[in-house]
């Protein structure tokens, strides 16, 4: 049994289309996929610093409840007004029960 209480977040999950404006030019225009809870964790700064990574390199987990939506990594996570670009996808222990992506920022 999952506990519902660590699913604390709300995400979106967006994927860009490319469209044309009123003035004839493409533009990306973001739809939400998916509105979602989620467990949210990042990669912390001392772990960063001990394994010598460079601090752009650092991921964020976002693991949800395994969705009907199917999500891929053209999509992006919206979380706290920021950016995320979904880096991995994967199905935890293969029981489509709950999803983890790991995501690095795209906008500060």
């Amino acid at each position: 049994m999952i506990n519902a209480g660590k699913y604390r977040f709300k995400i979106k999950i967006i994927q860009e289309y490319l469209e044309k404006d009123v003035d004839g030019f493409n533009q990306l225009t973001p739809q939400v996929v998916l509105t979602t809870w989620a467990e949210v964790k990042t990669t912390k700064g001392m772990t960063l610093i001990a394994n010598d990574t460079d601090f752009e390199k650092a991921y964020t987990r976002f693991v949800i409840r395994y969705p009907v939506t199917e999500i891929t990594r053209k999509m992006f996570v919206i979380f706290k007004e920021k950016k995320y670009s979904i880096e991995y996808i994967n199905n935890i222990d293969s029981r489509n029960i709950e999803l983890e992506l790991q995501c690095k920022e795209v906008t500060h």
